[in-house]
């Protein structure tokens, strides 16, 4: 039973229904990319600006230490893309996310 729930089927339908609450449809959302280091978990968070805060919209964990890379990011940014495809997106991130790497994206 557990392994069959994840963030996508359990959380998405949360803050989708919170999001429509707090923006109208085509609204400009601020989306914010980041890696972080909690105990000993590695995790690619994605959230959206609102009132000052970065409400969390997904994450997942990663095998690894150290930074994201490319792949990484377009594979957490896609599922975000899909479930806020009713607004318009800007996405931001440190220096650290893009270093050294072109970073073209589009659906």
């Amino acid at each position: 039973m557990l392994s069959s729930l994840s963030v996508v089927l359990l959380w998405f339908p949360i803050i989708e229904e919170i999001l429509s609450r707090l923006f109208k449809p085509e609204s400009q959302l601020i989306i914010v990319l980041d890696r972080t280091q909690w105990k000993e978990n590695n995790i690619l968070m994605v959230s959206v600006i609102y009132q000052k805060r970065a409400l969390p919209i997904f994450w997942c964990l990663l095998d690894k230490d150290g930074c994201s890379n490319l792949q990484e990011q377009q594979k957490v940014l896609r599922l975000v893309i899909r479930l806020l495809k009713h607004y318009q997106l800007i996405v931001i991130g440190d220096r650290r996310k893009f270093k050294n790497q072109p970073y073209t994206y589009s659906q």
